[in-house]
């Protein structure tokens, strides 16, 4: 037990108590009266001989019952507390997960007692919020603080629903706050906000000067209360301050099994574009084998159905079982100071079975298709804990053949790659042909233009990218803006050559790359390439020397640039090079929506080129999907929206004023862009509840005992004290009644 405002009470009992002594020792005044006799007033002369000044007290009921009184009162102007001990340290960092996996049930939907794991964590961490101390009646006069918390939640971003406070309502509000989202879940950024919002530890050195010990933090001890089903992949990267404690409470069932579709992608056939062809593949964490209908809806109608078998989750082989860390959580690099060698490690996770299915139509124009999961006759598909998993959208190319002209004095190796794609027209130009229809304002009628050492005459420039409107690819030269004597300067600049080099990076994730591998390209004669920050230059692959591929966008115009001869490489004769081509034709010739289909993942931040003249940019949320509204968007220079990250899955509209691009819609004078958004994350798909986490320093387990608060007396003392009034007053009618 212990007193939050005992100073307080010290001081008004060095006042109360002797004052009530002393009025009992004070002489009374009394009224002469003359009577017959005083047999009968015994008690009134015993009053006289009691009150007597400087004599001893006599024994009196009244003065006893109003010291208790008196001592009641003054316990509870203390403030005694009953220490609970169920957590430690005056701060609180409550960490809230809201990924996906939180939104799982794990009852029935049909169940009246079933709820997300989200609504079940938010319960517990009101519950520790109710449980937390607050400062005393009295605490402005003894400078008392009580327990302060701060509400952090999490996806695979994080957010501050609100800073270190002692107001349990504003606590309450930011919780109650808190929306489920569809993303993955990652506790990294999490940790670092709870850190960096944690006071440091400043060392004073002798001669004055301070120095902050990272890794500790100052003040009371901090307490830090994770609420999740422990679904983290990156737990082995939280490490808490080594003077913090780290509560886990673990959030829903370790038996809940799901069935989940984890990747889709519609892909037309290179040789034939009108087929259709739409990958799905699935996974089941249930022990169980499950059986299910894989349903294809492509703009709202059925177009086929799938029966699929996936067999049940595995337990992992022994090796690996025994240096498995807690279910959900990647092996940790160290856990040396974590936990003793006898203790037991958590049940590694199962292995999902695994399955997929293939469909393929014939459809030409771009379409939307929904793909999801639907139980046959005498299934429970469902009692599938979680649905978010169970429908994924794509939005799939049109069929589309280019027309490339290619404007070379002569490549053999150009030629022969080009002859190989299934391209509906290939036109061959030569230099002096094209200077000609340049001279007079024309351009080549196709889809996009292959430059091989060749640039368009200056007087043709339209614009400070150096080239006219349209779509290039330009290999072994450099446009530059050199006669453009007005606006802005050349996003790019050839400084001459720079020797031989090798290709070390490039953007894995960009659609004229995503398939290919160019560490080992040697490039005899590489150009000292320089593009200007802030322009519409991005450089897409570099070597050591500078860049070597570069994406230029400027109004109509775009272009992928590869500023070295081809032909004094080795490219030409590595398979990338003929991979490279034909990504690089569907990427301009289709404004990047020819070939591959389009799809973002939850939790990904999004980027959509508009056609020039675009205005009045919306972007509408899924329908459905209340928590989101309408915004509006404000285009970069290139024509580029930049939204997100994406925290829903759905469908998200893109609307605006202006010319629609090859797959876009038109509606009541406005074109549209469907953006689908999936989880398609195996890790988040697996849904069982651990009791463990593996963090980077300790591994934790889930804390399941109730949250109570410490257990304030003073209501009962004052109880205590309205009893003894009550007494004192009945005592003391008996007495002046004879």
């Amino acid at each position: 037990m212990t007193f939050l405002s005992w100073p307080f009470a010290a001081a008004v009992a060095a006042i109360a108590i002797p004052a009530l002594v002393i009025l009992y020792l004070l002489k009374l005044r009394r009224r002469d009266l003359e009577i017959s006799t005083t047999l009968l007033w015994k008690k009134a002369v015993q009053d006289l001989q009691a009150n007597a000044p400087l004599q001893k007290l006599r024994r009196n009921i009244m003065l006893f019952l109003q010291l208790l009184v008196l001592g009641a009162l003054l316990f509870a102007l203390a403030e005694p507390v009953m220490k609970s001990g169920t957590f430690k340290g005056q701060r609180h960092v409550i960490l809230l997960d809201r990924s996906a996996s939180m939104a799982t049930l794990d009852a029935s939907p049909g169940s009246s007692t079933s709820a997300p794991r989200l609504e079940q964590a938010k319960k517990e961490s009101l519950a520790l919020v109710d449980s937390l101390r607050e400062p005393g009646l009295f605490a402005k006069a003894t400078n008392a603080t009580g327990d302060e918390a701060m509400i952090i939640t999490f996806d695979n971003a994080a957010d501050v629903r609100q800073s270190f406070t002692s107001d349990k309502q504003k606590l309450r509000a930011a919780i109650e706050g808190i929306r489920q989202s569809d993303a993955p879940t990652s506790v990294a950024e999490a940790m670092r906000l709870a850190k960096a919002h944690a006071p440091k530890r400043i060392h004073v050195d002798t001669d004055g000067s301070t120095q902050v010990i990272e890794g500790l933090s100052g003040g009371p001890q901090i307490a830090i209360h994770l609420f999740s089903d422990g679904r983290i992949p990156d737990a082995d990267q939280a490490k808490p301050s080594a003077d913090d404690s780290f509560e886990f409470h673990s959030i829903g069932s370790a038996k809940s099994g799901n069935l989940g579709i984890v990747s889709v992608r519609a892909q037309r056939a290179y040789d034939n574009p009108k087929q259709l062809n739409v990958f799905v593949g699935m996974q089941n964490s249930d022990p169980a084998e499950r059986h299910c209908d894989v349903e294809l809806t492509i703009e709202g109608a059925v177009a086929a159905i799938k029966s699929v078998t996936l067999p049940g989750a595995t337990q992992p082989n022994s090796a690996n079982a025994t240096a498995a860390p807690a279910p959900g959580n990647p092996p940790s690099p160290s856990t040396s100071d974590a936990a003793s060698p006898a203790e037991p490690r958590a049940e590694p996770p199962l292995n999902p079975g695994v399955g997929g299915v293939v469909f393929s139509v014939e459809r030409e124009d771009a379409l939307l298709a929904e793909v999801r999961l639907r139980p046959p006759t005498g299934s429970s598909l469902d009692l599938d804990p979680f649905p978010t998993d169970d429908r994924v959208y794509v939005e799939a190319p049109p069929a589309k053949r280019l027309r490339v002209g290619i404007v070379t004095p002569g490549s053999l190796f150009l030629s022969s790659a080009l002859a190989g794609l299934p391209l509906a027209e290939l036109r061959t130009i030569t230099p002096a042909e094209y200077k000609k229809m340049a001279d007079k304002g024309e351009s080549p009628p196709v889809d996009v233009l292959i430059l091989d050492g060749v640039l368009p005459p200056l007087s043709n420039m339209s614009n400070a990218a150096g080239l006219p409107p349209g779509r290039f690819l330009i290999l072994g030269s450099v446009p530059a803006a050199t006669g453009v004597k007005e606006g802005p300067p050349s996003p790019i600049t050839d400084k001459g050559k720079a020797g031989n080099a090798t290709i070390v990076d490039w953007q894995r994730t960009h659609p004229a790359l995503r398939n290919v591998t160019l560490d080992s390209v040697f490039i005899a004669e590489s150009r000292d390439v320089e593009v200007r920050p802030g322009s519409t230059a991005v450089t897409i692959a570099r070597t050591e020397r500078g860049p070597a591929m570069i994406e230029l966008s400027s109004g109509p115009t775009r272009a992928i640039i590869v500023p070295f001869d081809i032909g004094a490489s080795s490219w030409p004769l590595d398979v990338s090079f003929v991979v490279f081509l034909a990504s690089a034709l569907d990427y301009l010739g289709g404004d990047a929506i020819a070939g591959a289909s389009d799809s973002t993942q939850i939790g990904a931040t999004v980027s959509e080129r508009l056609p020039a003249g675009a205005s009045d940019i919306r972007l509408l949320p899924p329908p459905g999907v209340e928590d989101l509204s309408e915004s509006a968007l404000t285009p970069l220079p290139d024509g580029t929206v930049v939204f997100g990250p994406v925290r829903r899955a759905g469908v998200y509209r893109l609307t605006w004023k202006g010319a629609a691009a090859p797959g876009d819609l038109v509606e009541n004078g406005r074109t549209i862009r469907r953006i689908p958004a999936n989880l398609l994350d195996p890790q988040e798909s697996v849904v069982a509840a651990t009791g463990s986490v593996e963090l980077a320093s300790r591994i934790v387990r889930s804390n399941d005992g109730t949250f109570k608060g410490d257990q304030r007396l003073w209501p009962y003392l004052v109880l205590v004290c309205a009893g003894l009034l009550m007494l004192e007053w009945f005592i003391y009618n008996r007495k002046v009644h004879i």
